[in-house]
């Protein structure tokens, strides 16, 4: 028996087990991760409740109305406000030979703009170079005006017919003379119009307002200067038609046109200067 067997068999057994190689072990598997579906919490009872949006709100319900052009104005104009301007607005203008386009509300009641305006481009067969934007009430007094006193003063004073009006300014949201403070101008309500001069079919320049014409006075008087004479006889005849009239002679504000307007004063009052 070989000598090495003899050994081992004779060997303690905890000699025998350092002896013996020992088995190796096999790796152990990386365990597999599962997919969970992990729940989610319940809320709990008096907990926060998720945000629900509220459903966009329904458009008001149309309003009913006579005119079906009438629309709401801008801020502050009610349709019934609309439609009763507009309707006197038809009522002043029936008849008389005047281009007048209507235009959308402007502004609001109680401050700048009106409920009803026009663009005037021709009056009684005479031109406003520019259009002027106004209310029906100072658009038919202008009428009243231009057939009723300038085209006869022309023809009279100049032996010619008024071809245009040179308009200055017609509607502006600003206070009387461009103060910054104090009442606002009728031009703010689209009531007054100032007027630089006047085109004749005779005289391509025409006479402005403006210029010296008043400086003539002594020789209108006497019948040698017609342009000073249209323009004095048409200032005086314009009180019979508007409220208001101002020009060269009245204030330093107004010497090189004229401003008329039809502003509402108690007793019918009026300046004319």
């Amino acid at each position: 028996m070989p000598l090495i067997l003899l050994l081992l068999m004779l060997a303690p057994p905890a000699l025998a087990e350092g002896l013996a190689p020992k088995p190796r072990l096999r790796p152990t598997e990386p365990a597999r991760e599962e997919a969970v579906s992990i729940p989610l919490p319940r809320p709990r009872p008096g907990g926060t409740t998720p945000e629900v949006q509220a459903p966009p709100p329904l458009p008001a319900p149309p309003v009913a109305q006579d005119d079906a052009a009438v629309e709401p104005g801008p801020r502050g104009w009610s349709p019934a406000e609309v439609a009763a301007a507009r309707a006197r607005c038809r009522t002043l203008l029936e008849g008389l030979d005047i281009d007048a386009a209507p235009l959308d509300p402007i502004g609001e009641s109680g401050g700048c703009g009106a409920p009803a305006p026009v663009r005037v481009s021709r009056v009684a067969g005479v031109a406003l170079t520019p259009d002027a934007t106004l209310t029906c009430e100072m658009a038919a007094a202008l009428h009243g005006w231009v057939s009723g006193a300038v085209k006869p003063a022309a023809r009279q004073r100049l032996k010619t017919e008024v071809t245009s009006i040179r308009t200055a300014t017609s509607y502006a949201c600003r206070r009387r003379n461009n103060s910054s403070s104090g009442k606002m101008s009728e031009h703010s309500k689209a009531n007054g119009l100032d007027m630089a001069g006047f085109v004749f079919a005779a005289e391509e320049k025409g006479v402005a307002v403006g210029g010296g014409n008043w400086g003539e006075g002594l020789l209108a008087a006497l019948g040698f200067s017609g342009q000073a004479s249209f323009l004095e006889e048409v200032q005086k005849a314009a009180c019979g038609y508007f409220t208001t009239v101002l020009g060269p002679g009245s204030d330093a504000f107004h010497g090189d046109h004229f401003h008329v307007d039809v502003l509402q004063r108690k007793g019918d009052y009026r300046i004319c200067q």
